[in-house]
């Protein structure tokens, strides 16, 4: 599969969070947003980047389904975090591929920031809030 750069979203600077992924056109439910081609990394470096040792430590994430992690790339690592997310990222397990997809749980309107649930625990979203 070619992997296009989005053409629907774009990075800007979000009120109180930095960075983020918004909306340049209205996005249809059940849209795919955006294909993030992903890389694949050991345990090993998933550890070396939990330890703090590099920027890094924020940019990766599980693959439960695959027993696999993997660092996002495109706009993957921007998406920020919402408890009452308007996407979602998926992984076609029935067929692995090298790239993950955010697509919309609900129609999003233009100038609308685009954000997905990282399921985390509450203690971990104070650390996201800490960590801006």
């Amino acid at each position: 599969m070619e992997i296009n750069p989005p053409v629907k979203i774009k990075v800007l600077e979000v009120e109180g969070k930095g960075r983020g992924v918004v909306a340049t056109e209205d996005i249809n439910e059940g849209e795919i947003i955006e294909y993030c081609p992903i890389v694949f990394i050991t345990k090993e470096e998933a550890e070396f980047f939990e330890k703090g040792k590099t920027v890094l430590n924020f940019y990766y994430m599980q693959q439960p389904e695959i027993n696999q992690v993997c660092l996002m790339l495109g706009y993957g690592c921007i998406y920020n975090h919402s408890q009452t997310p308007n996407a979602e990222v998926d992984y076609d397990t029935a067929s692995p591929k090298d790239f993950l997809y955010f697509k919309a749980l609900r129609k999003i309107s233009a100038g609308e920031e685009i954000v997905y649930d990282y399921q985390f625990d509450n203690n971990k979203e104070e650390f996201l809030q800490d960590a801006k």
